[in-house]
């Protein structure tokens, strides 16, 4: 009959032989859709950043945002009216005069925090990885896909090593009819300095 002690060897060894075969199942089911997936849902966990969109082919900058949680929203259009964004309503500089309309259907504001790119992936987004890259001089991981919600276009996603939030992310697409680049640049996450209040 086998003893005692070696029948506790066995089943630790069992064990560890399990939790081994478990530890490497999770790894290997790691793949890219849920990285990106967990940088997504850190994004929409973080309190403020600052964000700038530009039109890739013409190297010009279309508009600087700022973001505070959960609604709030400064943006400057380049050759447009400063707005602000605060829950529905928006406020709008009119040579020195604000005014107060309601959030129209559709706004500007919600390409630079979308909840429908994590609810795309949830609905099994065929994900790619394509290598490491840096942003300004930080390592980041890019990721590739395909999203046709608001017509067809290709999305590359690079996520910080240090932080694994979005540093930059650059949509392909057609616009009037014709291809267009743009990219957003993420910065200054959860930056206590950023502050957005409705005007007096």
């Amino acid at each position: 009959m086998e003893s005692r002690t070696r029948l506790r060897a066995r089943m630790r060894a069992s064990f560890l032989l399990a939790a081994g075969a478990l530890l490497a199942f999770q790894a290997a089911a790691a793949g890219p859709r849920e990285e990106l997936h967990e940088a997504y849902e850190r994004f929409l966990a973080a309190t403020s950043f600052r964000a700038s969109l530009t039109d890739v082919a013409k190297g010009k900058t279309l508009t600087e945002m700022e973001f505070v949680a959960p609604d709030r929203y400064r943006v400057s259009v380049q050759g447009g009216p400063s707005q602000l964004v605060i829950g529905d309503a928006m406020y709008m500089d009119m040579g020195g005069r604000t005014m107060k309309l309601p959030m129209p259907a559709g706004n500007l504001v919600g390409q630079y925090r979308s909840r429908e790119a994590l609810e795309a992936l949830e609905r099994d987004l065929v994900v790619d990885a394509l290598g490491a890259d840096s942003v300004d001089g930080e390592p980041a991981k890019v990721y590739h896909y395909v999203t046709t919600q608001h017509g067809r276009a290709d999305v590359k996603a690079w996520i910080s090593d240090r932080s694994g939030l979005p540093l930059q992310l650059e949509t392909t697409g057609k616009a009037d009819g014709k291809s267009q680049t743009v990219r957003i640049r993420y910065r200054d996450f959860n930056d206590p300095s950023i502050r957005i209040a409705a005007p007096d």
